[in-house]
């Protein structure tokens, strides 16, 4: 490809790099505006990884020049005539008289690193969108067209100027069905050529290199030799010499692999990203003008919400990753505003808050959802006297709820609370502040004299640091930071009995896990929130005296394996405790927004329109989100639309729903109460129909 033409080539990407703007505007009020930004991202991903690919064809473009940084300079003269020649041969458009940069090995590896994370982020996306354009878009589309081709012959008065049949819909159906399916194919061929080029970095590294530094080393070998050694030295030159030419010659046969490996992807890169630039223009000037003229607003809302609803939190991540990495700050804040125009009546805004999508512009696109954490561990001084973190969390529903709808606990305090550090100190001395003496009974364990744990850490920005070790001859009065205190017997590790393990497992009756949650508001420990909720209870305490254990702001975790107090994460950040030396996470399911830990093995997903962990495989796998009802509903199963359906209160009990760790019962006509006020009521009905307490319909049309 000449200079010219990749010029040529730029200009058009970068004209292409967004949708044009009188195709906006046509969507800007349809809820099919949706699709048109997730084509955007696409586009200015697809713009990124081809110049990304670019530079590494440019890099390339010195091997076999003696330009190569890892060549070293003993060879820059050996052979320069040949490797023109074989530079031309790779690339015949490539100028001779350019004086390329030298390949610098390293920056070339951590850039084929780059542009496969950006490839696979593409590649997920483009799986999402590909499968919803399958899955519901071309079906609805097929159907509106056959029902109105059946009203037209119904009234005979069909014109040629009727609406395009069923049949043709079909048709183009099948030409898209056909185009992701070859998408699909370049996407693999992709992926392996980057393995490849992965693979050939790592032999690089492995072997040549080891082969250059054995060379280095004997190389410096003494040169003081005995004169009775002559004739073996002789020798020992000799082969020095013939292995030193073994050497370069793997090393240039191992670059020139890595060098054809790059301009093979350079090539199928380029492909892809043509026929995607083509397949989303095409989206844009026939499929979704068609939807939009033969389906009503209501139902495009209705297509948009089916398609929204599939999307798992982690597809919606990567889009939202996609559009910081795509799209300028004035796009992203339009898409995310969009967004939650779809998705009002649900939890959706709170997820973006509590996840930090909000403030894209200080978020890393490029590291996905998790942050590298430094742990320090070499002093337990601290001049700070703020110990508080600033971690934004949530926690989740139960995963004990498990019913036909997959409808589980929520919260009665889904919105965030203040988001300003909350000193630890303040949560310590919580009930002596606030308090009156009469009122300090929340403490209500047996040993009331207070200890502290065996180890305290902090996390400030991204480094989690000990500030406190029991082994350590220290007073922690003399400490600049303030050690929390805990009873016995909230230091304690808690069992419980598992049926499955057929003993004593780490854990309590709700969840097995081998960490306790710290009180956002108290400072106290528990095993989990329900086991707060039964304090409460069976202690009838009010919000004054024992406050609900508000899951989103919890902070901090006590391991139960070592008793070291830390900073909410999946592992213990204790280095000596038994857990971080086998690398077994508190529990199998750790979610990174609710903290849900949960080490039974039961499949649990995280929803972000309703912002709790589920029981389930996930949205789009064995669950979707109905945006009208706001609720989790199982794949294929029918029912009836009720806004807000898991808001109000159980009709039997009166009790919360969407809070409910409990089972619920959907029932035909919509309505919902629990399994178990279900089962109760059945049996005590008196002969004769039984009806729904709430809309009075039958329970023979009721699906059983």
């Amino acid at each position: 490809m000449t200079k010219g033409t990749n010029n040529n080539n730029n200009n058009n990407k970068r004209d292409r790099t967004h949708s044009i703007s009188s195709t906006r505007r046509r969507f800007a009020d349809c809820a099919l505006i949706e699709i048109i930004h997730l084509h955007d991202c696409l586009r200015g991903a697809l713009y990124k990884i081809d110049m990304d690919v670019q530079t590494l064809v440019d890099s390339a473009s010195s091997i076999g020049n003696g330009n190569g940084h890892e060549h070293g300079h003993d060879n820059d003269n050996d052979n320069d005539n040949a490797g023109k020649s074989e530079d031309t041969i790779a690339n015949p458009n490539s100028n001779p008289n350019l004086n390329p940069k030298p390949f610098e090995l390293h920056i070339a590896s951590d850039l084929s690193n780059s542009v496969a994370s950006r490839f696979h982020l593409i590649w997920s996306v483009f799986q999402a969108h590909s499968g919803a354009e399958d899955e519901f878009i071309w079906p609805a589309l097929k159907m509106k067209l056959e029902s109105k081709k059946t009203g037209n012959n119904t009234n005979a008065t069909t014109t040629n100027n009727s609406p395009k049949c069923g049949c043709e819909a079909s048709l183009e159906q099948e030409e898209y069905e056909e185009d992701h399916a070859l998408e699909e194919t370049m996407f693999k061929q992709i992926n392996t050529t980057l393995r490849r080029l992965n693979g050939s970095f790592r032999y690089y590294h492995a072997n040549v290199t080891k082969q250059k530094e054995g060379y280095i080393s004997s190389s410096n070998a003494p040169t003081s030799i005995p004169a009775s050694s002559t004739t073996s030295t002789s020798t020992s030159t000799t082969s020095t010499t013939t292995t030193t030419t073994k050497n370069r010659t793997d090393e240039q046969s191992c670059l020139k692999i890595i060098k054809n490996v790059i301009y093979q992807l350079k090539e199928q890169t380029t492909n892809l990203t043509q026929h995607l630039l083509q397949h989303l223009e095409k989206e844009e000037t026939q499929c979704l003008p068609m939807v939009q003229k033969h389906l009503t607003v209501d139902e495009i809302s209705g297509l948009v919400g089916n398609i929204m609803g599939q999307r798992s939190a982690d597809v919606m991540s990567k889009i939202l990753n996609l559009s910081v990495c795509s799209l300028p700050a004035d796009e992203r804040e339009d898409m995310v505003s969009h967004m939650k125009k779809a998705m009002v009546g649900t939890f959706f805004e709170k997820w973006l808050t509590m996840g930090g999508w909000l403030d894209l512009d200080n978020r890393d696109g490029s590291s996905g959802s998790s942050t590298t954490t430094t742990i320090i561990t070499g002093s337990t001084n601290s001049s700070s006297n703020d110990t508080s973190t600033s971690i934004s969390t949530t926690t989740g529903g139960s995963a004990n709820g498990n019913h036909n709808n997959n409808i589980s606990s929520g919260s009665s305090n889904i919105g965030r609370a203040d988001s300003s550090k909350r000193s630890l100190d303040s949560m310590d001395s919580y009930y002596s502040a606030n308090l009156p003496a009469a009122k300090k009974i929340a403490r209500h364990h047996v040993d009331s004299r207070l200890r502290h744990p065996s180890r305290y850490y902090i996390k400030e920005k991204d480094q989690i640091t000990l500030v406190w070790n029991s082994m350590d001859d220290i007073n922690p009065s003399e400490l600049h930071v303030n050690i929390p205190q805990f009873t016995q017997s909230e230091l304690t590790p808690t069992y419980h009995f598992n049926e499955t393990k057929g003993g004593l497992v780490l854990g309590c009756e709700h969840y097995m896990r081998e960490c306790k949650l710290r009180h956002p508001t108290t400072g106290e420990l528990y095993t989990c929130r329900l086991c707060c909720d039964e304090i409460r209870q069976s202690h009838r305490y009010n919000d004054e005296v024992l406050p609900q254990l508000d899951r989103y702001n919890v902070t901090e975790v006590l391991c139960m394996k070592c008793g070291s107090l830390q900073p909410a994460g999946k592992f213990c950040v204790n280095s000596e405790c038994e857990s971080n030396i086998k690398s077994k996470p508190f529990a199998k399911h750790y979610c990174s927004i609710c903290h849900l830990y949960d080490d039974s093995g039961t499949d649990i997903y995280h929803c972000p329109f309703c912002n709790v962990c589920r029981k389930g495989k996930g949205l789009g796998i064995d669950f979707r989100h109905c945006m009208r009802c706001n609720a989790c509903v199982s794949i294929g199963e029918k029912h009836k639309c009720i806004s807000q359906r898991l808001m109000g209160n159980c009709p039997i009990c009166h009790e919360t729903m969407f809070e409910s760790t409990e089972p619920l019962r959907g029932m035909k006509c919509g309505h919902v109460m629990h399994l178990s006020c279900f089962n109760e009521y059945t049996k005590r009905a008196t002969l004769g129909k039984l009806t729904c307490p709430l809309c009075k319909l039958s329970f023979d049309n009721m699906r059983g």
